[in-house]
């Protein structure tokens, strides 16, 4: 079931977990990011074969890795806008405007960006990586207390995070650093959809008994 148990190693009965990326594991999520968001064209080539913003050595950021058993599958960036803090997120620098006009910036409000499956795994195991990384990153949300979590998707997965209760909040733009467009949608329920995801992992756990979750 999805909880914030410390798992530093997957075991017999937990194939899928997350930890959080610091140090050295930082070159695999910026590794990942790279072979995913090249592979669909979304970024220019570079010769470190990295892709890494001004945003990640940020202390209101925070990296997570998926793996299934030994292997990296997925990462996605926590990124957390706290008003007394006045560190910026990403989001806000396209929909600055929309979030002032629908949540303001005087509550506290998650982020989850950065978003990637290994290309090689998106069909062998995709959707098991999906929930747990958007697990991994509604659980910072509820533990830093945020009343909204916000996120720019591409028109065509607007569907799939209304499942999780997001609404849409804006027109296309283009989100920094990526040459696609984005929309703004905001989840306003976070508890709720915290247990939205824990009941599909019901679902797959009964297809998939050994997938677990967790967090470090």
């Amino acid at each position: 079931m999805l909880t914030t148990a410390i798992q530093t190693q997957p075991n017999q009965h937990n194939d899928y977990y997350s930890v959080i990326a610091k140090g050295p594991m930082l070159d695999r999520v910026y590794t990942m990011r790279y072979r995913s968001y090249s592979a669909e064209g979304y970024i220019a080539e570079n010769s470190s074969q990295k892709f890494i913003d001004e945003y990640d050595n940020r202390p209101n950021s925070t990296c997570f890795l998926a793996y299934y058993r030994n292997q990296v599958v997925g990462s996605i960036r926590a990124c957390v806008y706290e008003p007394n803090h006045g560190l910026n997120i990403p989001i806000m620098d396209c929909f600055e405007k929309e979030l002032r006009n629908t949540i303001g910036y005087d509550g506290i409000f998650l982020e989850p960006n950065k978003f990637v499956i290994d290309p090689q795994f998106q069909r062998r195991g995709g959707i098991h990586a999906r929930f747990l990384l958007l697990g991994t990153a509604v659980e910072q949300a509820v533990r830093k207390n945020a009343s909204n979590i916000v996120v720019a998707v591409r028109t065509e997965h607007i569907k799939f995070y209304q499942m999780f209760g997001g609404k849409l909040a804006s027109e296309e733009k283009s989100y920094p650093h990526l040459n696609f467009k984005t929309v703004l949608m905001i989840c306003s329920d976070v508890k709720k959809c915290r247990d939205f995801i824990k009941s599909k992992v019901e679902i797959i756990e009964k297809n998939d008994p050994v997938l677990n979750y967790g967090t470090v």
